[in-house]
């Protein structure tokens, strides 16, 4: 496994972590049972994997993730969870962000939290939500709950991070979570440089994600940006959809390019990989780390695919 620094937390973080959100949820989306749970933070644990993302709005995550962990020393892992204002009432105050953060902290089944993120925030929301939270997030702080705070984008809605840039001007925030990939790498014109200047640690989601699982799904994708007038090259190829071969040899392994794209970038600390299955979590860590993308593969990628702006 690879480390990175997590901005000014100090922490050292592997490039891939493991998140419990996302469309598996940790395999309770597809009906997996706790014991399938456990067994993919334990081969996360063994491939060198430290940084666990989870939060109270991902179902039980945060119960697995701390049962799974339970017997595990705690300095060999880094928790990261999330402060949701979705599960709570609209007119809620700070006391509400305390109890959110004792039950998280109950069902991860320690004491403190490395990382504590607010969750989803949209442009239209981030001033309410500082404005109520903060204060008591500092807090928690102070009383050694919790050693950082962050805050995370709306993937959906918010696809070109205007939040972000927003947050990174003030300078509240030890960390933040970004969609980031190769159909959307808009992040490397604003909000990474920003977060380079202040030292602040990337947590990347959704490199893949639904568009880029398979070579028959990323054909779709792409016929549907050139159907829309988004592209502008030839219909792509299952054998290589992403036009590889134009500056190397062709692939069908879109996954591959696609991690190895966002690890490319120093602005990122680590990138997020969501699974129920082991295997699939090992398979993803080595598409990461048993290479490099070339220059001209970088450079071909973000001429090709640079403007866009895509949320899945």
């Amino acid at each position: 496994m690879r480390y990175r620094r997590l901005g000014r937390t100090g922490l050292d973080v592997s490039l891939v972590g493991l998140g419990t959100g996302g469309p598996s949820q940790l395999g309770q989306a597809t009906g997996r049972a706790p014991s399938e749970s456990y067994a993919v933070v334990h081969a996360a644990l063994d491939l060198g994997i430290n940084i666990f993302d989870t939060s109270p709005a991902y179902r039980e995550s945060e119960m697995l993730l701390g049962q799974a962990l339970q017997d595990v020393p705690r300095n060999r892992y880094i928790l990261a969870t999330k402060f949701s204002p979705g599960r709570i009432a609209p007119d809620a105050g700070p006391e509400a962000f305390t109890e959110q953060l004792d039950k998280s902290l109950e069902y991860l089944k320690t004491d403190h939290i490395e990382v504590l993120q607010y969750h989803g925030i949209s442009p239209e929301a981030y001033r309410s939500i500082v404005d109520r939270f903060h204060k008591a997030a500092l807090e928690a702080q102070q009383q050694g709950k919790i050693g950082h705070i962050g805050i995370t984008e709306t993937m959906g809605s918010d696809v070109y991070h205007e939040m972000l840039k927003v947050a990174l001007e003030e300078d509240l925030f030890d960390t933040f979570m970004i969609h980031y990939g190769i159909l959307n790498q808009l992040p490397e014109h604003d909000v990474f440089p920003m977060a380079q200047e202040r030292n602040v640690g990337v947590f990347v989601m959704g490199p893949v994600r639904q568009s880029l699982r398979t070579p028959e799904e990323a054909v779709s994708r792409i016929n549907h940006f050139i159907d829309e007038g988004w592209l502008d090259i030839p219909r792509p190829d299952a054998s290589d959809p992403l036009g590889m071969g134009r500056v190397s040899e062709p692939t069908a392994d879109v996954t591959r390019v696609a991690y190895r794209f966002a690890a490319a970038h120093p602005a990122v600390s680590t990138m997020l990989v969501g699974t129920g299955n082991p295997d699939h979590l090992r398979a993803n860590v080595e598409d990461v780390l048993s290479g490099e993308l070339t220059p001209e593969e970088l450079a071909y990628l973000r001429e090709t695919y640079g403007k866009l702006a895509w949320h899945l």
